[in-house]
């Protein structure tokens, strides 16, 4: 069976831009490159990374084609996004209101408990708060090296 993480759209953009943690998110993209991993994210990841390579082109980090052409091969590489139901925004607003976090931030938990697998993140603050309830929380530093057989 192949495992599956939830992932945030910080993560999705250091697929692709080398940032701290470049090796670890890489190593976790090409699990799911090469199927080794099914990798989770609610579906308004994709607007937030797309605003984040916005920004990069406004600060000259990239510029306007090289942001296109990145969006382009986020979507290849596949990436299941989980539409935004009722139920998922009811809980995310619980969550996100009995934990003081967004609810943008609550969705990727949520969704990691519903699929009953990790959420990874590089957002050290979201972590200092959602980790210490949320053991399916983690930095993407401890992604595994080496996924089990």
């Amino acid at each position: 069976m192949v495992r599956k993480v939830v992932v945030d759209s910080n993560v999705f953009v250091k697929w692709f831009v080398p940032e701290d943690y470049h090796e670890d998110v890489a190593r976790l993209r090409d699990d799911c490159i090469y199927g080794r991993v099914e990798v989770y994210a609610p579906s308004f990841a994709v607007v937030e990374f797309c605003n984040a390579l916005r920004k990069y082109v406004e600060r000259g980090y990239l510029d306007r084609e090289k942001a296109l052409r990145i969006q382009s091969l986020f979507f290849e590489i596949g990436a299941k996004l989980v539409p935004i139901d009722r139920d998922l925004a009811k809980e995310a607003l619980e969550y996100g209101v009995e934990h003081h976090v967004s609810v943008y931030d609550a969705c990727y938990t949520v969704l990691a408990r519903r699929l009953g697998c990790s959420f990874y993140t590089v957002d050290e603050k979201l972590l200092s708060i959602v980790g210490r309830v949320e053991p399916l929380a983690k930095h993407v530093k401890d992604y595994p090296h080496q996924l089990d057989s």
